[in-house]
């Protein structure tokens, strides 16, 4: 019997997020009525019955238990091997379709630009602002100080100091950037074997930026595309333990300069981009009040 090829596959790792997961598969059965589809979960070992929810209300998704919780890219890969679409939708478990527009239209976009490897599309955050990592450039020295002390939130029109977040584009226009955010990453499948998939040394963080960083190298085009909006509700696994993520946060930005950077860059410019990513973590650290839990947590990482 031959195989049916789907139009698109929704991958989805999730740990411990049981509510939030719920409504976004509600959400995906609503607004995909125009395409054929699958979805994948790929549950990191929850503890609150993420796995159980998925079997009870939603028999048709494909689902994946790990036995421990293996990180994001490795979850994201799991799901991406066994996927059947002719495009790949990597879904955060904590966002909400809003868009009134079909989502045949991003598809659509992708087949008549055949350079074109990533889409991502607008992000909201639930008080309605914009998420800002879902258009961007790629990390360097000077954006990034500029987004640290300040001046690109003063000055988020200025070209150069806005140039992170590319704050000074509009927002509602389909642009090519440098890179867009996991939560909502639309890729081709030709893609990953080009370039392979993401890497799995970033635990969770990262792990977007470098593979956006790939496929440029490699000749494709990466699309910020409006017409599609969701809402990133961030309630997931990341507050329930912030420092802790905060630290995998600044590890994977020493990650992604050690894998892209340290040959080509001279040793001063390393002792200011470690010194500046270390400065960085203690401030936002102190900001955010650690636990007793996240404080343990980041001794033992740091003793490894």
């Amino acid at each position: 019997m031959k195989k049916t090829i789907l139009d698109l596959s929704i991958v989805i790792s999730t740990f411990n997020t049981k509510g939030l997961l719920k409504k976004t598969l509600l959400s995906i059965y609503k607004t995909f009525k125009d395409i054929t589809f699958e979805i994948i979960i790929v549950d990191d070992a929850s503890k609150d019955g993420s796995a159980d929810m998925v079997k009870k209300y939603f028999p048709k998704v494909r689902l994946i238990t790990n036995a421990n919780n293996l990180g994001y890219s490795k979850s994201y890969n799991l799901g991406t091997k066994i996927s059947d679409g002719k495009y790949i939708l990597h879904l955060n478990s904590d966002v909400q379709f809003i868009s009134k527009s079909s989502f045949n239209k991003i598809i659509s976009f992708m087949k008549s630009n055949p350079d074109v490897g990533i889409t991502g599309c607008k992000i909201l955050k639930s008080n309605g602002g914009l998420d800002l990592p879902c258009k961007r450039s790629f990390p360097t020295p000077t954006n990034i100080f500029f987004q640290t002390i300040g001046l690109a939130k003063m000055f988020p029109k200025n070209k150069y100091f806005g140039n992170y977040y590319l704050t000074y584009l509009d927002d509602n226009k389909t642009t090519e950037v440098d890179c867009i955010m996991g939560a909502f990453m639309l890729i081709k499948r030709d893609l990953f074997k080009e370039i392979g998939y993401l890497d799995e040394i970033f635990f969770i963080y990262g792990e977007d930026i470098d593979f956006c960083y790939r496929a440029k190298n490699a000749g494709w085009k990466i699309v910020y595309f409006p017409k599609i909006k969701i809402k990133h509700l961030h309630g997931g696994t990341t507050n329930k333990f912030r420092l802790r993520y905060i630290w995998h946060f600044h590890y994977s930005m020493f990650q992604y300069y050690n894998k892209h950077f340290l040959k080509k860059n001279r040793f001063p410019l390393h002792i200011m981009v470690y010194a500046g990513i270390t400065l960085r973590l203690v401030l936002v650290s102190l900001v955010n009040l650690p636990s007793l839990n996240s404080i343990i947590y980041i001794k033992n990482r740091i003793n490894i």
